[in-house]
């Protein structure tokens, strides 16, 4: 019985998500730096990149999303994503630009090995341009649950869980609470205060994730904006230029993909300085 009404649950999770989706999608860009497209040799994956590609100064990462909901179109955390491909990263999400389908963990899987492709192919745009050997793998809630069970790919620098986390049952997501064994990399998650809805399995996941993974659990206090699915959990994207929580993801990905060591400060200590800069900032760290 508890299966079944899970299972009923979970269906109602996503056909909000689907409706939400459809009422707030915007499928462009305000940064006339970053271009938002669709590539033929990547079905059912949207890529955010710079525009210039032709005048980069230094190979870009590669940072791969998961939806919101496993099903959420490419197009959705647009404000966020492309904030971060200004920064001088490729980054391919799961669906297309306008697509809702359901996603799966091996889309991620298939976005790293495009890429990877593309950067050895002469014919590509992105010949020689991406850095293969750094790869994030990030996600929103149910997104998140597969960049946990992405974790494991050897090819994997870092994971980044935002509004999400494992629940004892597994079942969402592809992840089961063994992912958290096979994670390999600093890992982090990113929540929206109390109110988050995903707020106690992430709290869970950090308590539990093995004593060898340098491990974040950052929280920012969107309680204002109420519980539930399209509360505090929601919050931190709808906002231009993705807000604190794109400003969060740069300066960690500055930090494990483009080697700026400074930037640890900004997540691990007790007085680290997201904390420092903005008290709506809570954040906890253990084995650094």
């Amino acid at each position: 019985m508890k299966k079944k009404v899970n299972s009923h649950l979970f269906t109602i999770l996503l056909f909000s998500m689907l409706i939400f989706s459809i009422l707030t999608i915007g499928c462009s860009s305000s940064n006339p730096d970053v271009t938002l497209e669709e590539d033929p040799g990547l079905p059912k994956h949207s890529i955010y990149r710079p525009t210039a590609l032709d005048t980069l100064t230094e190979k870009m990462p590669i940072v791969i999303w998961g939806e919101g909901g496993c099903i959420l179109p490419g197009a959705f955390f647009t404000e966020f994503l492309s904030e971060i491909a200004a920064h001088n990263y490729l980054v391919i999400a799961s669906n297309g630009i306008d697509q809702v389908c359901f996603t799966t963990p091996d889309m991620l899987v298939d976005a790293i090995d495009w890429a990877i492709s593309e950067n050895s192919r002469p014919d590509s745009k992105y010949y020689g341009k991406i850095d293969t050997e750094k790869v994030a793998v990030m996600g929103q809630s149910c997104g998140g649950l597969e960049s946990l069970h992405v974790g494991s790919d050897p090819r994997v620098s870092t994971v980044v869980a935002w509004n999400s986390g494992i629940f004892d049952t597994g079942n969402m997501g592809g992840a089961t609470k063994e992912d958290l064994l096979e994670l390999h990399t600093p890992t982090m998650w990113v929540n929206s205060g109390p109110k988050d809805i995903a707020y106690p399995q992430a709290e869970k996941d950090f308590a539990e994730v093995p004593d060898d993974i340098p491990s974040v659990w950052a929280n920012y206090d969107y309680s204002k904006k109420g519980g539930g699915l399209f509360g505090a959990h929601m919050a931190g994207f709808a906002v231009k230029k993705g807000g604190v929580f794109a400003q969060a993801a740069v300066l960690w990905l500055d930090f494990i993909l483009k080697d700026l060591y400074e930037n640890k400060d900004q997540f691990v200590g007790e007085d680290c300085g997201l904390s420092l800069a903005d008290p709506k900032w809570s954040i906890q760290s253990k084995n650094w």
